[in-house]
């Protein structure tokens, strides 16, 4: 028997234990008290669908404004958990607007925000985009590439925390080369995580990156980026004035069909729409004069991607039930505490867990002027009450948004509903797994 086949049955298990159809047990009779003892009597407890639970909880006196928690339970009713990133990966928009899309398959119950994301570009440069600070997959097309944080991976619906990493490369005939990112900025890679230093400079997941001591924004003067058609908007033009001067090369461009053949190539980049079913992709320093060489009008051009579960070890094949958000700290994992640091600011939360019963929780904690929010200590104290087993840490701040049949009904503390990069959310559909 594989040892890759061996690791997709444990990634199972951890998965889908919990929603088996025997040996279920409900949450610990405590869990209920022991998250009242945390955070008070409840405001609220709403059922918006079978087997679909909102729990409010009212801050009081507390650091934090509220707390809402969902709770999804597959054995209740046919749910389905998945994220969306909206009408283009390459644009922010609305949790709300996300989810009221009249195409999301299954539609949303409810849903909350989900990717951390470079907003600095928006704001500096009051450009669209909205890269997700990780890996994101959608109905398994690869559409930013793996940062080293934690990963909110779901297929046929059920959720799996791990770290993925992601390999793409570009090959020519006689010629590989390596694919540095997905519908980004080449040279300006904002998200990539620290692992170690080398003298003052943070050295990166992927092992060569190096960040700048000052901005930390971690830059490749040497790279080719890929668009996909779900990008949605034409692609980037150097950046002016950049915090990383890679961004600012000029570089060149080339298109794609949907057989990899090239169909044109020139000197600059920007402003070009991504062909249905093809590619566009972006070269700058070194990865620009690969392209020079050998991505000619009539070239054919073969690209593959492998995403691996750093956890297991294995490779995941991309297949259309896979879906992938990226988050920053794995709060929890397999009942234990998993965060181990000093607890951080205050802020706004948002989380996507599973409990010791098998059921599904999505947490988020308001916050405002008066009421900062929780650091990761109080977060993870406030997990450990909800018995979460399993629980990653998304975006929160400003974007902690939660929307239940198309409405926002949290407080967001911008006061504001903030375009993010995608969404999680719950719909109507089994959890059922082929055989």
């Amino acid at each position: 028997m594989s040892t890759r086949f061996l690791a997709g049955l444990r990634r199972l298990a951890v998965a889908g234990a919990a929603v088996a159809t025997v040996g279920v047990l409900p949450p610990p009779p405590a869990s209920a008290a022991q998250a009242e003892d945390l955070l008070g009597r409840p405001s609220a407890v709403t059922v918006l669908a079978p087997g679909l639970t909102r729990t409010t909880y009212p801050g009081g006196g507390n650091s934090w404004l509220a707390v809402n928690v969902l709770r999804i339970d597959p054995d209740a009713a046919p749910l389905t958990l998945r994220s969306t990133v909206g009408e283009a990966a390459g644009s922010a928009e609305p949790v709300s607007r996300q989810l009221s899309r009249p195409d999301l398959e299954p539609p949303a119950l409810a849903g909350v925000n989900g990717s951390f994301f470079d907003d600095d570009l928006m704001k500096k440069y009051n450009l669209p985009e909205g890269d997700p600070e990780g890996v994101s997959i959608q109905g398994g097309a690869l559409l930013s590439e793996a940062s080293g944080g934690g990963v909110l991976l779901l297929q046929h619906g059920r959720p799996y925390i791990t770290t993925l990493k992601t390999d793409i490369t570009l090959a020519a005939p006689g010629a590989t080369t390596e694919v540095h990112g997905i519908n980004r900025h080449p040279g300006r890679i904002p998200w990539e995580m620290p692992v170690s230093r080398k003298g003052d400079r943070a050295v990166g997941f992927q092992g060569d990156l190096e960040a700048d001591p000052g901005s930390q924004v971690f830059t490749d003067p040497d790279e080719i980026v890929l668009f996909t058609p779900e990008f949605g908007i034409p692609t980037p033009a150097p950046l002016t004035g950049s915090e990383a001067p890679a961004a600012a090369d000029p570089g060149v461009e080339v298109v794609l069909d949907h057989s990899g053949t090239v169909l044109s190539f020139r000197q600059g980049r920007g402003g070009t729409d991504v062909p249905a079913g093809g590619k566009v992709l972006q070269g700058i320093g070194q990865g620009a004069e690969w392209l020079t060489r050998h991505a000619r009008p009539g070239q054919q051009l073969t690209l593959t991607e492998k995403v691996t579960d750093v956890r297991f070890g294995d490779e995941i094949p991309l297949s259309r039930s896979l879906f992938a958000v990226s988050g920053r700290l794995i709060m929890r994992q397999d009942g234990r505490n998993a965060y181990t640091g000093s607890g951080g600011d205050r802020h706004a939360r948002t989380v996507v867990g599973v409990d010791g019963g098998g059921k599904v929780l999505i947490v988020t904690v308001d916050a405002d002027d008066d009421h900062p929010g929780m650091d990761y200590k109080q977060l993870g104290t406030l997990l450990e009450a909800l018995d979460a087993t399993d629980a990653l840490n998304i975006d929160g701040g400003g974007s902690t948004t939660l929307v239940v049949d198309g409405s926002l009904v949290n407080k967001p503390s911008d006061g504001v509903e903030r375009p993010v990069a995608d969404s999680v959310y719950v719909g109507p559909g089994g959890y059922g797994v082929p055989a």
